[in-house]
């Protein structure tokens, strides 16, 4: 059976996903090359990309049902880092987000999203209503709510953000009637002011004012888009070269190696460079897909769809922020942004995803 397994590896979708991970490591080294000489940065992407894929390799040798199984205790752990954080969590930029041990550091919260993705796959695995009931649909919604309760807690807004797939996903995979959506949109329509009035923090209000208009303080909270924009249209089409670029170069644009490290790609590769990294994005997303419309059974199929969301979403986000479509947000770039916790979750999603793929023509 493992050779059989093995003989229905999806290689490709595997080699995107490792060329995209490739290209992220030139970035970074890119990057980081004049303000880091030692290289040290990269060192440490090249340790975390490597116990990245050694968990994408638990996550696709271990059957997903049985991974279905074990997903309360997984999820249950999930929140009580979670809920450890709020004591105990290591504040960075206003975030409590990370616990720190010794020389080792991660974020839970990456690791809540494939957690979190789980126990919900694995509620629709045994739920195969055509329509969620009230009750059901309470269950689903509250399987993702409460770590995006706990994250915005933190407060990390931006990474709370990154569950609202995972709504949809169970709205609209798992069925809910037109009704109930009109409802929604209207309840969310209501509550956006007093969300600005009574929820959100000075410095997230000022983000949203300065993507409005970044000329407002383009040496203060309008800086990092406004050279993100200048970075990715000095580009042109053919770039300017590789360790060319002069925003990340002389330190113009901040953290150019994490969250705008696509307008390093823009401004070094140009319009064809951005364009090849989207494709490969483009390719590994229908490829998902397409395991997942392929999954033998329901809960493999939220499982690939969940995951794939999880992709989406923050190339969309990622992306839209430095074009200034969107206000800036703390969400890296998949597989190529620096980060040892985001390349392991992702990594674990694609081992996943595979792991779907690899059983589809296995008896149940």
């Amino acid at each position: 059976m493992f050779g059989r397994l093995l003989r229905n590896l999806d290689l490709n979708f595997l080699g995107t996903a490792l060329v995209i991970a490739s290209i992220g490591c030139m970035l970074i080294y890119s990057a980081t090359y004049f303000a880091d000489p030692s290289l040290a940065l990269l060192h440490k992407q090249f340790v975390w990309l490597s116990i990245a894929v050694v968990l994408m390799l638990i996550f696709l040798f271990v059957d997903y049902h049985v991974l279905f199984d074990v997903a309360p205790i997984l999820y249950g752990i999930g929140l009580l880092l979670l809920a450890y954080l709020l004591v105990w969590g290591h504040a960075v930029r206003h975030h409590k987000s990370w616990i720190i041990i010794g020389a080792f550091q991660f974020q839970p919260s990456e690791f809540m999203k494939v957690f979190t993705a789980l126990m919900l796959a694995k509620f629709f695995d045994s739920n195969d209503r055509a329509y969620l009931n009230l009750r059901s649909f309470i269950i689903a919604v509250g399987i993702v709510l409460a770590p995006m309760a706990l994250i915005l807690l933190q407060p990390d807004f931006g990474t709370a953000v990154t569950f609202t797939p995972l709504l949809f996903v169970a709205m609209f995979f798992g069925g809910i009637r037109w009704k109930v959506w009109v409802a929604m949109i209207l309840i969310g329509v209501m509550l956006l002011p007093l969300a600005w009035f009574f929820f959100l923090k000075p410095y997230q209000k000022e983000r949203i004012v300065v993507f409005l208009n970044p000329e407002r303080d383009p040496k203060g909270s309008g800086f990092q888009v406004m050279q993100a924009k200048i970075a990715i249209g000095s580009g042109g089409i053919h770039g300017k070269g590789f360790k060319q670029g002069t925003q990340a170069k002389y330190g113009y644009l901040p953290v150019s190696h994490t969250d705008f490290i696509f307008s390093v790609l823009g401004e070094e590769w140009g319009f064809i460079g951005v364009i090849i990294v989207l494709g490969l994005y483009l390719f590994l997303v229908v490829q998902a897909l397409t395991i997942a419309k392929n999954a033998r059974d329901r809960g493999g199929t939220f499982l690939a769809v969940c995951l794939t969301c999880f992709f989406i979403f923050h190339v969309l986000i990622n992306v839209s922020m430095q074009i200034g479509v969107l206000p800036t947000t703390g969400i890296p770039l998949p597989l190529i942004s620096y980060g040892g916790s985001q390349a392991m979750m992702f990594f674990i999603a694609v081992g996943l995803i595979l792991n779907v793929d690899m059983r589809r023509f296995v008896n149940t």
